[in-house]
């Protein structure tokens, strides 16, 4: 399902910001 999809994508991408600098992360969350 398309809602699945997103969750996961979310979840990622949520990793990923944290695992950056807090400035990288809102510059990315611009995008």
């Amino acid at each position: 399902p398309t809602v699945f999809l997103i969750g996961t994508v979310v979840s990622i991408w949520l990793g990923i910001g944290a695992a950056l600098p807090i400035d990288t992360s809102l510059t990315l969350g611009l995008f």
